[in-house]
């Protein structure tokens, strides 16, 4: 067994020795060979075929990883930008209407990493599963929110399950071999930021959203994750949770941080098979150090109580995002979205006035390949007339269980789920804009509503039309956070 000499973890980041193998690394991971998990049984498994494009594009997804580490794995990562890529490609732009086994497509990758794909294979299941629950038209959603507390159970019953604890993303990042391969390979980084550009933001497309909303949605989402996310070489880290679903991760952190955390497991193989200069042994020796650090059984009995700042044990997250680790540069709530620069996450995205902790919860908007919360309406429909092309916006109604869908076309058009949605604005301070901002099911539950809220009392009722008509601008409130990027250009495409 070929010894690593000097290799000694530092205490910080910017590690420039390798790793060593931890003492009670799990035995399974040694182990050869690969076992077959397959889904929790229940009436809504692959409910995802409700929406056949959105279905066909999370298909592709697994083909085009393991193509991706088919040719790691077998000596070919000269191709992998162009015949590679290009292979790929075909397959997303022409994706298999059912799922592909992946392991018939990297036979070498799964002989010589068979561990490394139980950890993939049983995450991507819990993707998916996820997806069908929310998919699902038989539950109510509070039926759904249970089953998906049963579903993590169920996920954390097998010894492959990663942790749903927010790990440090800047420690995970940086490592000897970390960022190698987005700078060697960026079109086929790309890719792979694609994919969980997708298989993240689907989820504010699908939590507590009316079965029959859900496909419009992804005529907007499905386009710009074919036209556009697939092929960014931009992006200055990978895509995360609780940027692109952040009412989903709030809810269900924990799944949030376990898909956070098994994209970066991606990263950090992929940066491992490509790095140059390493025996086989030593790849083998890292990829199980890798998954070691994101296992469940590596932090078992820790909380998010469970501060080492700095280190594998760092759990610390944003308080007003408990599903999200920490990013680089990042602080109690600050952190840096590509696309956006530096945000609040406690605060409106549009107007900088905190998140209002009552409910109506306000709005998220989702547009130019980001998802942002604001505090109401007006926040909402400003916020995606700034921003060119089409976007969404989910919002609070009066009734929980109905939630206000609206799409948008190139021209900003906006089509509402609510037939008789009203509008209740009244421009004044943004502070109290929860307040005078709101959409209504119909005009009988908006007169209730200034009723019992008489100082509003005698503000007149916005169809849809002369509510998108209005637009007033970037408020006075706004604050931008004139901080310089914390991810080195070139470094971290």
């Amino acid at each position: 067994m070929i010894a690593l000499l000097g290799l000694v973890l530092s205490a910080g980041f910017g590690q420039d020795r390798l790793p060593p193998v931890p003492p009670d690394l799990p035995s399974w991971i040694r182990a050869k060979g690969m076992d077959e998990l397959y889904y929790k049984s229940a009436p809504y498994n692959w409910s995802i075929n409700r929406i056949p494009k959105f279905a066909r594009d999370m298909y592709a997804t697994g083909v085009g990883h393991s193509m991706a580490y088919e040719a790691l794995a077998s000596g070919r990562e000269a191709e992998l930008e162009t015949t590679t890529f290009e292979r790929i490609n075909r397959i997303l732009k022409n994706p298999p209407r059912l799922p592909v086994d992946e392991m018939a497509l990297s036979p070498t990758f799964v002989r010589k990493y068979g561990y490394l794909e139980k950890v993939f294979d049983w995450a991507h299941t819990l993707h998916f599963q996820t997806i069908d629950v929310l998919a699902y038209p038989g539950w109510s959603d509070s039926r759904k929110e249970q089953e998906l507390e049963e579903l993590w159970s169920f996920y954390q019953s097998e010894p492959y399950a990663l942790t749903g604890l927010p790990m440090n993303m800047e420690y995970l990042d940086s490592f000897p071999y970390s960022k190698g391969f987005r700078q060697k390979y960026p079109k086929v980084n790309g890719l792979f930021w694609g994919y969980h550009w997708l298989q993240t933001v689907n989820y504010d497309m699908l939590y507590r959203v009316p079965t029959a909303d859900q496909a419009a949605q992804y005529e907007v989402i499905g386009e710009r994750y074919r036209e556009v996310e697939l092929y960014d070489e931009t992006r200055d880290f990978m895509p995360m949770t609780a940027e692109l679903s952040p009412r989903f991760a709030k809810r269900f952190p924990q799944l949030a941080n376990a898909f956070d955390n098994l994209h970066m497991l991606h990263d950090n193989v992929n940066d491992i098979l490509s790095q140059p200069g390493l025996t086989d042994l030593q790849r083998e020796q890292q990829i199980q150090i890798a998954i070691y650090r994101v296992l469940d059984s590596t932090h078992r009995g820790e909380s998010e109580d469970t501060l080492r700042p700095n280190s594998l044990h760092d759990h610390r997250h944003p308080p007003s995002m408990p599903g999200m680790g920490m990013m680089v540069g990042s602080d109690e709530d600050e952190m840096y979205m590509s696309g956006m620069g530096w945000m609040n996450m406690s605060e409106c995205g549009h107007c900088s006035v905190p998140m209002p902790e009552e409910e109506p919860w306000g709005a998220t908007v989702t547009a130019d390949g980001w998802t942002m919360s604001v505090r109401c309406l007006m926040c909402a429909r400003d916020m995606a007339s700034e921003t060119p092309g089409r976007a969404i916006i989910r919002a609070a109604t009066e009734d929980p269980k109905k939630l206000l869908i609206l799409v948008s076309d190139e021209e900003g058009n906006w089509k509402p789920n609510l037939p008789n949605v009203v509008f209740l604005e009244k421009f004044g301070e943004h502070p109290d804009c929860s307040g005078w901002s709101r959409a209504f099911t119909n005009d009988s539950a908006l007169k209730q509503y200034l009723v019992a809220n008489p100082e509003y009392a005698g503000m007149p009722g916005l169809n849809l039309s002369a509510w998108s008509k209005l637009n007033q601008g970037k408020p006075d409130t706004y604050r931008r956070i004139d901080r310089p990027n914390p991810y080195k250009r070139g470094g971290n495409k």
